[in-house]
């Protein structure tokens, strides 16, 4: 899901001795398809309703 930020990912998984190497990102991937969701429903709201 972060290709861009998959240093940063790796990284807490090292630190917490995690068995799978992308649990941190496996954990992220629902917000991050929400967030950019969300977003846009309110950019349409504030933006272009107000």
């Amino acid at each position: 899901m972060t290709p861009m930020a998959a240093n940063f990912n790796i990284v807490p998984a090292a630190l917490l001795e995690l068995k799978d190497q992308n649990g941190v990102i496996k954990a992220q991937w629902p917000t991050a398809l929400l967030l950019p969701i969300v977003n846009t429903i309110l950019s349409y709201v504030f933006v272009f309703r107000f």
